[in-house]
């Protein structure tokens, strides 16, 4: 001890009681005994959760305002209600529940999950976490619908479909107060004629996340009809099979999702019967599915479909055959918002305008549509070969080096699996295709055997109605530009590509397209923040990229491990991931595995279930990262 310290405890004033007497080391610290106590509790504690939050645990924190912030528990327990009380209601109009409840019980055995099919209504009330399904439990009575909206309070899940609740435990008409309290407000029903006998989903959605953006799920004509409803998440729609939005109907939906609050459980409503899917239950268990993952609150990772957090794409081409001067207004009105584009000229046409041609080239991508308007369609391999290498030199006769031209699009949307592969062969690494190609409105690999997936052909289905769709439809211009915003809206919502095709014959100046273009543009140019303004072969180049962009995930215990991979030889940009939060709002928080990593990605909102995570450049190789989830 120094002299200094020394000298301090000799001047320091003896505490003394009132007796005279030095107080003992017990007394000195009386006042602060209590906060010495709680803190030699709560340290350990504190120790613990800092451990368990460091391999992923979701633990409650404490926030700015003095409140622990509430994180909601998963569950993966699983009930099936058969309700007695829909079961007679069934039975006294001639029909049979147990033909709705099957379904279910396949889909169960199917995915081998553990339930509990409960009958008996008073269990209702002792249920405390897990996904409850109601299969068209359209007759509850009063105390069933109160003990499955406190069950709900309490923070489970529920899973209902069709007209649930409607009616009273005496089978009369109850009205829809029961599925607005669940989150779906019905707003009518489709008409028995209508042709909108198909489901589009949403990719990347919250409860269709594995289903790719605008896949077509086939729905059965059935007794029960489909209701329309509204409610504050919308993962799929009643569409007919070309997709043709109805204006009037945008924010309806036929699966719904809804979280009021963090403290009580998710729903997911269906809109339709079960005998609806269950001659055709493939994609009807994929939708599932993605359903029960996010009513258990199982944080979700996939690829998503566009890069840079982009929610969807657009493409405009031109297929520029008769009136070819067209293609040069058409230039300007996209140049005017910056919007590249790609102009696939019909070769025999466009070397008769050198210099209109040349002018394209210079601002916009050019591609190949042909040597003549006649499709390669069944057309014998030397013929389509051979016509394909008069293209090739049409193109080069006026523009000299055509080395960086690599899309194709077929004369009359005619072509077939030898077309693709006479493409690939002469260097073409992409063609659009008839909406026919995919069940999807995003891009895919045509797997040509033999290729490696950096060479592989892209193929671009055209989603949207092309000018000729349109033109017979005789839509004033006023109608028509509504009509394409329409289109628009619904490939943002789809998180899909929306690839619209005009033709130069049907762009001249006092034609109907080019007075509805304008409007159409600006509404794409106001949603670029969201939505990615792209080329052809933009979209096609993005596309391969993505193949090389590979993840998995992995659950241990309660961390989310994330495996990225980037293959081939040269770096991905943009690669993208979309993840569904177990919470609202509740973001992720990543971090490298390996010390050395030092690739940090970007962490972005989309909405109160969605957020994502962006790598600006990954070089080829393999990363690994801790996912784990925070409140805000």
């Amino acid at each position: 001890m120094s002299l200094a310290s020394t000298r301090a405890l000799q001047m320091e004033p003896l505490v003394t009681d009132s007796d005279g007497q030095p107080k003992g080391i017990l007394h000195r610290v009386g006042t602060y005994i209590h906060l010495f106590v709680v803190l030699g509790l709560l340290l350990p504690v504190v120790i613990y959760l800092g451990m368990m939050s460091s391999v992923g645990w979701r633990i409650p924190s404490f926030s700015v305002n003095g409140v622990f912030a509430f994180v909601a528990k998963p569950s993966q327990d699983v009930m099936l209600y058969a309700s007695p009380t829909s079961k007679n209601f069934f039975a006294s109009t001639g029909g049979n529940y147990d033909v709705l409840l099957k379904p279910w019980r396949d889909y169960l055995a199917d995915r081998q999950r553990q339930y509990k099919e409960i009958t008996d209504p008073s269990q209702l009330k002792n249920l405390d976490a897990g996904v409850l399904i109601l299969p068209s439990a359209v007759a509850l009575n009063d105390e069933e619908k109160a003990d499955i909206l406190a069950f709900r309070a309490r923070g489970g899940a529920v899973l209902s479909t069709w007209a649930a609740g409607s009616r009273t435990g005496r089978g009369e008409w109850g009205g829809w107060s029961f599925l607005e309290k669940m989150g779906a407000k019905v707003v009518g029903e489709l008409a028995p004629d209508s042709d909108a006998n198909h489901l589009i989903v949403n990719g990347e959605s919250p409860v269709s996340h594995t289903l790719p953006a605008g896949r077509r799920l086939f729905l059965s004509r059935v007794s029960e009809s489909y209701l329309r409803m509204q409610g504050e998440g919308i993962a799929a729609r009643f569409m007919n099979w070309a997709r043709i939005p109805d204006e009037d109907h945008l924010d309806e939906g036929a699966v719904l999702y809804s979280e009021t609050t963090p403290q009580a459980g998710r729903s997911v409503v269906f809109a339709f019967a079960e005998s609806a899917w269950a001659s055709n239950p493939t994609l009807a268990y994929l939708l599932i599915d993605d359903s029960m993952k996010w009513l258990q609150r199982e944080p979700t990772m996939v690829r998503a479909a566009w890069p840079n957090g982009k929610l969807a794409a657009n493409a405009i081409e031109m297929d520029t055959e008769q009136g070819f001067p067209n293609a040069l207004n058409f230039s300007s009105m996209l140049e005017s918002i910056d919007y590249p584009t790609t102009f696939f000229v019909l070769t025999s046409v466009g070397k008769t305008y050198p210099d209109a041609l040349k002018q394209l080239a210079r601002g916009h991508e050019v591609g190949y549509h042909g040597d003549i308007h006649i499709g390669f369609k069944d057309q014998p391999v030397d013929m389509q070969e051979q016509r394909i290498k008069v293209m090739m030199a049409d193109m080069a006769s006026v523009l000299g080096d055509t080395h960086s031209m690599v899309g194709f699009r077929a004369p009359t949307e005619g072509y077939d699996e030898t077309t693709e592969k006479l493409l690939q062969r002469a260097g073409l690494r992409y063609h659009v295709a008839d909406p026919n190609r995919t069940e999807d409105r995003l891009p895919k690999m045509a797997k040509l055997e033999g290729v490696d997936a950096e060479n592989d052909l892209v193929v671009l289905p055209r989603t949207q109605r092309d000018d000729i769709n349109l033109y017979w439809e005789k839509l004033p211009v006023e109608q028509l530009s509504s009509a394409l915003r329409a289109e628009a809206r619904l490939v943002l919502e789809n998180g899909a590509l929306g690839l619209l095709s005009v033709h130069t014959q049907n762009f001249a100046v006092d034609s109907a397209l080019y007075k509805a273009l304008p409007a159409y543009l600006l509404y794409l140019k106001q949603r670029r923040e969201t939505m990615w303004l792209a080329s052809t072969g933009q979209v096609a180049d993005w596309w391969r990229q993505r193949e090389r962009f590979q993840v998995e995930t992995h659950y241990s215990g309660k961390r989310l491990l994330l495996e990225v991979s980037v293959v081939g030889k040269s770096p991905v940009k943009g690669g993208t991931l979309m993840v569904m939060l177990p919470q609202k709002d509740l973001l992720p928080s990543v971090q490298a595995t390996k010390t050395w990593e030092n690739v940090k990605p970007v962490i972005q909102r989309i909405d109160a279930y969605r957020a994502v995570i962006i790598f600006p450049t990954l070089n080829p190789g393999n990363y690994a990262y801790q996912i784990t989830f925070n409140p805000v």
